[in-house]
């Protein structure tokens, strides 16, 4: 396949991102910024605990006398990765990592998965978090190379094949098990493609699943699992030729599309065009919005999770999987009983003091509940109002920590989100 691009106008739907050009150092500061740039090589490869505090200091002193510019790095040891950023989540425990991609190095390493950085300056719906592609993470995300086959990738994902309907290639597939102390599961993800441009609706309609297997659980998948990872309020899962910008492009056909999703031309409402790098400097010339990926299960049990990503047809053009940093974690609902809440806009977020919560139109002027739950579930403050478009609400006297607001009206839950009390 070519990986040749078609030229195509520019959406505007995506509003208010910007692509900020790197401005040029003073020449005063170049001498000491490589220093200590060759320091902060010198840590990362001596002090294998400390992998992404060491992550993050690069990426600082990348950007000092520079604009904020995204970062990406692949040299993280795959179980210290999983550690960083599933483990630290809310009412979550993870074990028994395993990856089948790229065999890893002699560091443990792989090109295809890492963390990145500073995505919204570079007009990412994910400011920073873990990322894994079917070509090098690294230089998709600092569009250094385009992509192509790999050597000695994983081909043919079951799980994979059956989701996008074609053969799979360059594979990436990252799977553990989580013991969930919550009774439901959820993470907000960007599927992100190089791809779009000129082949949508293609053959080429490469694909991202989540699986997830263990109690309460049956599905078509490999043991019996189900895939959470979809377009939001349906069924259909996550590809090439069921989210994108509601249009053929180059060689696709609209019939492609159709039988991936019936209602593709609506869900492109779900879809950033990035066509020659209109949006950001990344390789990919398409993703989705930030999605969040949700699934009831039983509380204190065990599942077992399966991110997996693959090429469609063949390997020439790349696609990745963003999943946004600290939204991994488990979430109490069954003990509301009622219709799943919306998340509320809470600001600022975290917060010292007072906050503002804003209320959907529908519940303005109603009397409204308010309570501050900690993280087993116990009430901390209680207030009664009238809704009004945005509530105020003083955390000044919560003790520092993460705290869930639940907002209430005519006896129903429409309301809970998260709050940081800092």
């Amino acid at each position: 396949m070519s990986s040749s691009f078609i030229n195509v106008m520019t959406s505007e739907s995506f509003i208010g991102a910007k692509v900020r050009k790197p401005q040029k150092c003073g020449e005063q500061y170049l001498l000491p910024t490589f220093i200590f740039i060759l320091l902060a090589i010198k840590i990362l490869k001596t002090m294998k605990h400390l992998y992404r505090f060491g992550f993050l200091i690069f990426a600082m002193i990348l950007t000092t006398g520079l604009s904020a510019q995204i970062t990406a790095d692949n040299t993280i040891p795959i179980d210290s990765l999983v550690n960083e950023i599933f483990n630290t989540g809310t009412f979550v425990e993870v074990s028994n990592v395993t990856f089948n991609g790229i065999p890893a190095d002699d560091t443990l390493t792989n090109v295809q998965i890492g963390l990145f950085g500073n995505g919204f300056s570079d007009g990412l719906p994910v400011d920073s978090g873990f990322a894994m592609t079917t070509g090098n993470m690294e230089n998709l995300f600092t569009n250094s190379f385009e992509g192509g086959p790999i050597t000695n990738s994983l081909t043919d994902d079951p799980d994979i094949v059956a989701i996008s309907g074609f053969n799979a290639n360059d594979c990436a597939i990252l799977e553990f098990d989580v013991l969930n102390l919550a009774d439901a599961l959820a993470f907000n993800f960007t599927f992100a493609s190089a791809e779009y441009q000129a082949y949508t609706c293609a053959v080429f309609n490469d694909a991202f699943g989540l699986f997830i297997s263990g109690p309460g659980i049956s599905g078509p998948f490999e043991n019996d699992a189900i895939n959470i990872a979809l377009i939001p309020d349906s069924e259909i899962p996550i590809g090439v030729n069921s989210v994108n910008g509601g249009e053929p492009t180059g060689v696709g056909e609209a019939a492609n599309c159709e039988a991936a999703n019936p209602n593709w031309i609506e869900d492109s409402q779900y879809f950033i065009e990035n066509y020659n790098n209109s949006i950001s400097n990344v390789v990919f010339n398409g993703f989705t919005v930030n999605i969040e990926a949700f699934v009831e299960v039983d509380q204190n049990e065990t599942y077992h999770l399966k991110f997996a990503i693959c090429d469609a047809s063949d390997g020439a053009l790349d696609s990745g999987i963003i999943l946004e940093a600290n939204s991994f974690e488990g979430k109490f609902l069954s003990v509301f009983d009622q219709d799943r809440p919306e998340q509320l806009k809470i600001y600022p977020n975290p917060s010292t003091d007072q906050v503002f919560i804003e209320i959907p139109q529908s519940y303005i002027g109603q009397n409204l509940n308010l309570r501050i739950l900690d993280l087993q579930g116990r009430a901390v403050r209680m207030t009664n109002l009238l809704a009004t478009g945005v509530v105020q609400l003083d955390a000044s006297q919560l003790e520092k920590g993460l705290y869930l607001v639940e907002t209430s009206a005519n006896g129903k839950i429409f309301g809970l989100s998260k709050l940081l009390r800092d």
